[in-house]
């Protein structure tokens, strides 16, 4: 039974006028409130009615009716304490629910599959409300069961015990599956989390893989073309070694199979030269890459690429080599004969 000063309060709350009016927009359905506040203090006599204003998140503030106390869960589980409020647009929009923490060691419990940051009640009895199917009593009720499933204070029950899914009903299944889903999703953003994080590691040592291959890289280059420069050099000196020669006359046939050995006397020993020279260069190349995977530079994966990158193209050096000296034979042959 609804004591006398509930509904004392509630039918004056409904006709005030001025300055403490309420903000119900449908003055021919205050009645309905009046019922549906009654029946919810009878079934659930913990709570107890109220009026205040109202801030909603637009900013706009309304001056409403509320039920406010604890609402028992079960004999295991310490009750919830909440407000219930009424809509100004009730009953054809949800009633608002804000959970609040009943002592210091009782908070509400972080990333409730129910409970928004804010603290404001977000179910799917809310999400689906429709006049006349909903009421408050039903409300209520929805929430003992949901607080059941996922207490707001983290607690678990004793007891907890199985439903039978064919004995459940529908909205009781859908809460079921909410809770689920919501501890399914949270656990799934940690593993994402933590693979991103492994990830983005592995994308670092990477980049510092890649960056010690680049210097290798251009160090080989650096070498390459400072053997060329040699190389060059060389060149330059026995064309002045072979001109100095040839200006002491006889003695110049002296030292005539030595200035060949640094001048190409046509394209095909120049293509000869070249070719030795490329082949033996990959060979330093192969070294340097050697050194560099015993130093831990570069990885045993990229090494063995790279090896096989520059024996391939070294096989083709070789097979033009020794394609060259097969042919100077045959020449030389020829004119001996």
């Amino acid at each position: 039974m609804v004591s006398s000063s509930s509904i004392r309060f509630i039918e004056a709350a409904l006709e005030a006028t001025g300055d403490r009016a309420l903000s119900y927009v449908h003055h021919g359905l205050k009645w309905l409130i009046r019922d549906d506040l009654l029946s919810l203090f009878d079934d659930f006599r913990t709570l107890s009615p109220g009026s205040d204003t109202l801030t909603h998140n637009d900013g706009t503030t309304v001056h409403l009716l509320y039920a406010h106390g604890v609402l028992p869960v079960s004999s295991s589980l310490p009750p919830v304490l909440l407000t219930i409020w009424l809509h100004q647009a009730y009953p054809f929009v949800a009633p608002i629910v804000y959970v609040f923490p009943a002592t210091g060691e009782q908070m509400v419990v972080h990333d409730h599959p129910f409970i928004a940051p804010s603290g404001s009640a977000v179910l799917p009895y809310l999400q689906t409300w429709q006049y006349p199917k909903s009421n408050l009593s039903d409300l209520a009720r929805n929430l003992v069961k949901v607080f059941r499933i996922c207490h707001p204070y983290g607690f678990i029950p004793t007891s907890p015990g199985r439903t039978d899914a064919s004995l459940a009903s529908k909205r009781e299944a859908i809460d079921r599956l909410v809770a689920a889903l919501h501890y399914d999703v949270k656990r799934f953003q940690a593993q994402i989390e933590e693979d991103m994080k492994q990830l983005c590691s592995r994308q670092a040592t990477l980049r510092e893989r890649t960056d010690m291959i680049d210097r290798a890289l251009g160090d080989l280059e650096l070498e390459r073309l400072r053997s060329k420069e040699a190389a060059k050099q060389m060149v330059d000196n026995a064309d002045v070694l072979s001109n100095w020669l040839q200006s002491h006359g006889t003695e110049s046939c002296l030292y005539m199979d030595e200035v060949e050995g640094f001048e190409a006397a046509d394209e095909t020993d120049r293509c000869l030269l070249d070719n030795e020279a490329a082949a033996q260069a990959i060979d330093d190349a192969v070294e340097v890459l050697g050194e560099a995977l015993a130093a831990g530079s570069v990885t045993f994966a990229n090494y063995i690429k790279q090896v096989r990158c520059l024996a391939r193209e070294q096989f083709f050096h070789r097979a033009m080599v020794a394609k060259i000296q097969r042919s100077n034979e045959s020449s030389s042959e020829r004119a001996i004969c």
